[in-house]
C-alpha cells in the first residue's frame, strides 16, 4: 500500500463520510453521562493519528468483530463540528480485507534516510577529534564506540512517548538534527570545544534506548528502568561503563558526562544538575529549540492553508520538559 493512495485521516473534512484502511494502535473504555459504554480509538494513517469515537461499544465488541490493539482494520468514518474543531466518530469497523496492506504502511518515519543519518553523525564526530598532545582516546573514539555498539537500539528507539520525534526512528532523527546543529553553532561560537559539545549533543539522550520500549509501529512506553533511574542516569552510567576500559582523559570525561546530566537545563525540568560551562548550556539549548521546532513541524501535517493550530496544546507541549 502507498501512503498516498488513501486520503489523510487529518484532511477529512466536516461533514465527509470516508471509508479507508487503517492501523488501531490504541483502545480505551469510557461510560458516556447516560450510562452507555463508548471508546476512544486511536488511528493511524502513516502521517498522523486521530482520536474517533465508538459509540456504545466495549473492548468486548471489537475483539467479537475480531479487532484488536495493533490490528489493521477498515474504518468508516464520519467528521462532525465540535467544539470548533473536528470530531471523528466509527460508523463501521471490521479487520482488513486486503491482505497484503502491513504494519509498515502506518509506520511513521524520519523524513531522512537512517543510514545516511548515523552516519553523518559519525563523521562529524570523526571531523572533531581532538588528540592535541594527549595520548589518551579522543572523547571522539569513546563516542564511537559506543555509538556503534548500541547502533541497532539507537536507529530503533522512539526519542519519546508523546510530544517531540515519538516515532520509529525519532532518537536517531533528533539526534541527527542536534548534531548538526550543534557543528554549526561552533562555527559562530568559536570558544566553544567542538569535540565535547559534538559528542555530548550525540550522547545526550543516548539512555533513552533503555528507558523506552518501542514498538514496530513506533509507539513507545516506559521500561521499569525508565520510571527507576531516566535515561540522563543510565546515559552517564553507560560513558562510565566505558571510560573503564578506554584509556580517556578523565577531567574530559567529567565535562562529558556533566553534559549528559544537565542537558535538560533546570531542575524543574529533570536534569540531574544545571549547566556549569559553556557547552553544557548549548546543547541545553540545542535540545530544546529541536523538540519545540518539532512540534510546530509536528502541528503543521493536520492543518490544511488557513487553520490554526490549537494555540493552548501547543503552549503546553512547548513549556514542557524535555
Amino acid at each position: 500500500m502507498k501512503k498516498d493512495d488513501f486520503i489523510k485521516l487529518a484532511d477529512i473534512q466536516i461533514g465527509e463520510t470516508v471509508s479507508r484502511p487503517v492501523l488501531v494502535s490504541a483502545i480505551a473504555e469510557n461510560v458516556s453521562r447516560n450510562g452507555k459504554p463508548f471508546l476512544r480509538v486511536t488511528l493511524r494513517d502513516g502521517f498522523s493519528e486521530q482520536i474517533a469515537m465508538l459509540f456504545d461499544a466495549s473492548t468486548s465488541t471489537l475483539t467479537a468483530l475480531g479487532v484488536s490493539k495493533d490490528s489493521i482494520a477498515d474504518v468508516t468514518l464520519s467528521v462532525t463540528e465540535f467544539q470548533g474543531g473536528k470530531s471523528y466518530k466509527i460508523t463501521e469497523i471490521r479487520p482488513c480485507s486486503d491482505t497484503s496492506i502491513t504494519l509498515s504502511d502506518f509506520t511513521k518515519l524520519p523524513p531522512v534516510d537512517m543510514d545516511l543519518m548515523f552516519n553523518e553523525i559519525c563523521e562529524l564526530l570523526e571531523s572533531a577529534a581532538d588528540t592535541r598532545g594527549d595520548t589518551c582516546s579522543s572523547l571522539s573514539e569513546l563516542t564511537l564506540r559506543i555509538l556503534n555498539d548500541h547502533k541497532k537500539h539507537f536507529m530503533f528507539s522512539s526519542a519519546a512517548i508523546s510530544m517531540h520525534h515519538a516515532m520509529r526512528g525519532g532518537l536517531l532523527y533528533h539526534t541527527y538534527r542536534m548534531v548538526k546543529s550543534a557543528d554549526a553553532i561552533c562555527t559562530v561560537y568559536t570558544s566553544l570545544d567542538r569535540e565535547l559539545l559534538l559528542c555530548g549533543t550525540a550522547l545526550h539522550d543516548i539512555g533513552k534506548i533503555w528507558e523506552y520500549s518501542t514498538s514496530q509501529s513506533g509507539e513507545a512506553e516506559f521500561t521499569s528502568s525508565g520510571v527507576l533511574f531516566g535515561h540522563a542516569y543510565m546515559g552517564a552510567s553507560l560513558i562510565k561503563k566505558y571510560t573503564a576500559e578506554l584509556n580517556c582523559n578523565k577531567e574530559k570525561v567529567q565535562l562529558l558526562i556533566h553534559l549528559i546530566l544537565s542537558h535538560h537545563g533546570t531542575l524543574e525540568w529533570g536534569a540531574v544538575t544545571c549547566p556549569a560551562i559553556p557547552e553544557a548550556l548549548a546543547l541545553h539549548y540545542i535540545d530544546n529549540l529541536d523538540a519545540k521546532l518539532y512540534m510546530f513541524e509536528d502541528q503543521y501535517e493536520t492543518l490544511q492553508p488557513g487553520d490554526l493550530s490549537d494555540k493552548k496544546a501547543m503552549l503546553l507541549s512547548t513549556t514542557s520538559s524535555l
